[in-house]
């Protein structure tokens, strides 16, 4: 195994796990993603997801906007951002990255087939990878699920406190420094 995952509730700490694993290893360098959401300045109460490098401040332009949540689990994805500029970052990560960070793959990616390749192609390269998977059932999803080299873990209020030690543990297992 050296792909790791995390799944879970919304707002139960997924992200907040990544961070604190992240924090263990002061030096490392990480390719992949990181997906926000903002709201749009006009004030809507819509939110504006974004797709980001992992490594370093990527500016919110459109191209970059890879979808706009209506409410919880309505959405309008834009695929097209996925896989033009969600490929790419996955495609080219820093040439000293030691880990592919993926946060988080859910539901607006469905129609990005460039970027459900660039995934898979990932969980089957030399580095490792760790992420967040949305609890949602896709062919992507329970592909990524299911790679031989993966392994989720649900975050529940009851282990989020231990988890990040737990995977920091794994990830030095298998040479994350």
């Amino acid at each position: 195994m050296k792909n790791i995952f995390l799944t879970g509730e919304v707002g139960v700490g997924k992200s907040t796990v990544i961070r604190e694993v992240l924090t263990m290893f002061h030096n490392v360098i990480c390719g992949g993603f990181r997906t926000v959401s903002e709201m749009p300045i006009n004030g809507d109460n819509l939110l504006e997801v974004y797709i980001e490098k992992a490594w370093e401040p990527t500016p919110h332009e459109a191209d970059h906007m890879v979808g706009i949540r209506l409410g919880y689990g309505k959405f309008t994805p834009y695929p097209q951002n996925f896989d033009v500029f969600g490929t790419s970052i996955l495609a080219f990560p820093p040439d000293d990255a030691s880990l592919i960070l993926m946060d988080e793959l859910g539901m607006m990616e469905n129609d990005a087939p460039l970027f459900h390749q660039a995934v898979m192609d990932l969980l089957d390269g030399t580095l490792p990878v760790l992420g967040v998977i949305k609890p949602k059932h896709t062919a992507f999803l329970d592909a990524i699920r299911t790679h031989k080299c993966s392994e989720v873990f649900e975050v529940t209020e009851d282990n989020r406190e231990e988890l990040p030690f737990r995977i920091a543990d794994l990830l030095n297992g298998i040479g994350l420094r």
